[in-house]
């Protein structure tokens, strides 16, 4: 089952355009990754799939319809820069995702223990984000992107 095609969307800035895909398709539980050399449209595609900014043309369709704000909690992104508050401490950042995501308590306590065991971040759920490593900070920014209920 598709869970994300785009369908002939491209992108321009001024003259140039700088995506132009004609048919694109994610099934649902895969973890993809665009590659490219600098300037070949990856960022554009993944901002216009988070509804960052919006294409020229075409469609992005998700589960079937075309995409709304209200899909965007189904789709995890983890962008190059890390969208992390380095003061917070590493369960309160997982809690705080989570709660965006609409989590309930129970499966936030779950996903947390389970996410910490398997990315062996359990002697740092007290730390703050800016004590970590930058290995530890993007295993972090991992696990809030791929939390859902």
């Amino acid at each position: 089952m598709t869970h994300l095609r785009l369908e002939k969307v491209s992108k321009s800035f001024g003259d140039k355009k700088v995506v132009d895909i004609p048919e694109l398709e994610f099934k649902k539980g895969r973890i993809i990754g665009l590659l490219g050399p600098n300037g070949a449209g990856k960022t554009t595609t993944i901002r216009m799939i988070m509804r960052i900014i919006l294409p020229d043309e075409g469609k992005i369709i998700f589960n079937g319809q075309e995409i709304q704000e209200a899909h965007l909690d189904g789709i995890g992104y983890l962008p190059e820069e890390r969208g992390l508050f380095k003061k917070m401490k590493v369960n309160e950042t997982i809690e705080f995702f989570a709660k965006l995501k609409k989590m309930n308590k129970k499966e936030i306590q779950e996903k947390t223990n389970q996410y910490l065991e398997i990315f062996n971040l359990q002697d740092n759920k007290d730390s703050k984000v800016e004590e970590l490593s930058r290995g530890m900070q993007q295993k972090l920014q991992f696990i809030v992107t791929i939390l859902s209920p």
